[in-house]
């Protein structure tokens, strides 16, 4: 019989949140603009407003994440042997973040590598965590999705917040800071674990809905060649708006055609959806899916990339949603080249 990843431990750290009136009380009539504009009223964030600083890393947001899942996992770290690590705001380029969390967990040995990806990456990363497991290179398997945005905005703070750019701030105030976890076991009960999963990028001919064009290869420092407004990251709300309904309904589709099922076989949906206009979109399409079954981290943390998904695992838990053998589709997808993962599983807790 095949392997299969059940989800055995899930873990999660949310820093403090910030509202957009703390946002005005510092930054005025910008911050009020931004605030006409935006989905949420509230983010997880690790700046401090008055002065810009972060006091935490990627990687120490992560390790208070999967200190939780090892503990509701009742396992030990060195009983982990291997990490994928998903983020697009890592500690370095190099050395992978993985290597550093597990210099953090004291794990003495263990496989691993980095997905770098946005709000895809984590439903990117089970897929090959399954895949991994299935083939047997892996027996339990450390799933890590996390994001720090607001240090790449500490810069502007140090040229003083009349300066700021309100493109960026609209950034800093869209998207969150945190970190989420779970564990894949080995199982050979069909009944457990991930049955089916897809993933891709099926909108190559569409331009980027977002991207961090600074610290790369092609410009490793800021400079005046990319406006400084764009130097923390740039987006395109309204090719956002238009095209990641249209990839989430597609790859559902595509899943549940390639399974021969109906949405209507699942009892839970997680499925992060950034804004209510795309939440209409979803619901108007699949008429038959019960908004009280989607579980999300919703408008509490702002846009959160790679830690969406595994907050709302834990938030699924936390409220008693999941039950053991309870059937989940769990969507991933962003923005910034159309990618794409889905999951179909049997809840293993």
């Amino acid at each position: 019989m095949s392997k299969r990843g059940k989800i055995i431990g899930v873990g999660g750290y949310s820093p403090k949140q910030l509202t957009n009136e703390d946002f005005v009380t510092v930054f005025g009539k910008p911050a009020k603009i931004v605030d006409r504009k935006l989905p949420h009223n509230k983010r997880y964030s690790l700046i401090d407003l008055s002065t810009g600083k972060i006091e935490m890393s990627n990687t120490d947001m992560a390790y208070k994440a999967s200190m939780a899942a090892i503990d509701m996992a009742e396992i030990m770290a060195n009983d982990i042997d291997m990490i994928i690590y998903s983020t697009l705001t890592p500690d370095f380029p190099v050395p992978p973040c993985y290597t550093i969390l597990q210099e953090l967990l004291g794990i003495k040995e263990c496989m691993g590598f980095d997905i770098r990806s946005g709000c895809a990456g984590f439903g990117t990363a089970m897929v090959v965590a399954q895949q991994c497991i299935a083939t047997g290179i892996a027996t339990r398997i450390l799933v890590v999705g996390a994001d720090l945005f607001s240090s790449r905005h500490s810069i502007f703070f140090e040229e003083g917040i009349e300066n700021y750019p309100i493109k960026a701030l609209y950034n800093l105030m869209f998207f969150g800071d945190a970190a989420g976890a779970i564990i894949l076991e080995s199982t050979e009960n069909k009944n457990e674990g991930i049955f089916s999963s897809i993933m891709g990028s099926t909108k190559p001919d569409v331009p980027f809905g977002s991207i961090l064009e600074i610290g790369g290869s092609r410009n490793p420092y800021p400079t005046t060649q990319i406006p400084k407004e764009n130097w923390p990251l740039s987006q395109n709300g309204i090719l956002t708006e238009e095209y990641l309904p249209q990839v989430l309904i597609e790859s559902v589709e595509k899943f549940l055609i390639v399974n021969n099922m109906k949405i209507t076989d699942f009892m839970h949906f997680v499925f992060p959806v950034a804004s209510k206009s795309m939440g209409k979109k979803l619901f108007d399409h699949f008429t038959d899916l019960d908004i009280e079954n989607v579980v999300t981290i919703g408008e509490d943390g702002g846009a959160l990339a790679n830690a969406a998904i595994p907050l709302s695992f834990e938030k699924g838990v936390k409220e008693n949603k999941f039950k053991k053998g309870d059937k989940i589709l769990v969507y991933a997808g962003e923005n910034t080249r159309w990618q794409h993962a889905v999951i179909g599983l049997y809840w293993g807790i």
